[in-house]
């Protein structure tokens, strides 16, 4: 335990808060995510007939499953949305209260839309309550994500990236509203999975390309494009250094 104290009109009351390795809590936090995501990823197993051999609809949509799940764990963990930033656990006592209790909702929203995966890559047809499970798990799911990415405290200046962090964490929630009314256009299994696997893939590109720095390029430029940018630079650098020398020969004259 670590002792804390806390000053009030009568003087000074002792106190004790329990210790925290937060590395630690993260690994076992991060952990425990993973787990339940591998079991959306079990609900796409399923055993072929003769006759589901190929590319049928359920290949495909076990494929939108696993892409799903791939993508949620892609999200998770870069859920701060900046290159910088003070984690929850180190940035105030309620920050980290907030970030732990959140991973409750989480787990309880994938897992949830992990159970109805299992029947929607198993049938071509399912009942209302299953895509309300499927669509409103995995919009809960996201939701709660771009809440935990809020608990933590951006420390990119402002402007330094492509998109603004507020502006990807405002997807995640738009995004996860979106699921979340999706089993009100009566799709079928294969398109409700396709549309999720399609939304959360677009949120993967979007957040990898607003990280980007602006002015960065996309790709990485060839050798002969370094060497121009490197020759550049130097050029930039010894003309700096004689303006310096020139003002620095004005100011002894005048002086």
């Amino acid at each position: 335990n670590v002792p804390s104290t806390e000053e009030n009109e009568g003087g000074i009351l002792g106190s004790y808060i329990p210790a925290l390795n937060i590395e630690h809590f993260l690994e076992r936090t991060a952990a425990f995510v993973v787990i339940v995501l591998g079991e959306m990823v079990l609900s796409v197993v399923y055993h072929a007939t003769p006759a589901q051999v190929g590319f049928k609809n359920i290949y495909g949509k076990a494929i939108c499953g696993l892409m799903i799940a791939f993508n949620f764990c892609w999200l998770y963990f870069d859920a701060e949305c900046s290159h910088r930033f003070l984690h929850a656990l180190r940035r105030h006592w309620f920050t980290g209260l907030t970030f732990t209790n959140l991973h409750y909702p989480l787990s309880a929203a994938l897992i949830l839309a992990g159970a109805a995966t299992s029947r929607m890559t198993q049938e071509d047809e399912v009942t209302e309550a299953i895509n309300w499970y499927f669509g409103g798990g995995l919009g809960v799911a996201m939701f709660t994500m771009a809440l935990i990415g809020f608990t933590h405290r951006n420390l990119d200046p402002t402007g330094t990236t492509r998109l603004g962090r507020n502006t990807q964490l405002g997807l995640r929630c738009a995004v996860g509203v979106v699921m979340i009314c999706l089993p009100l256009s009566k799709l079928n299994p294969l398109e409700m999975m396709g549309t999720c696997a399609g939304l959360t893939s677009f949120l993967v590109v979007e957040e990898t390309f607003g990280k980007l720095h602006r002015g960065e390029p996309i790709s990485k430029p060839n050798a002969s494009e370094q060497d121009l940018h490197a020759q550049r630079n130097d050029e930039i650098t010894e003309t700096t250094s004689k303006v310096g020398e020139t003002k620095e020969g004005l100011t002894r004259k005048a002086d």
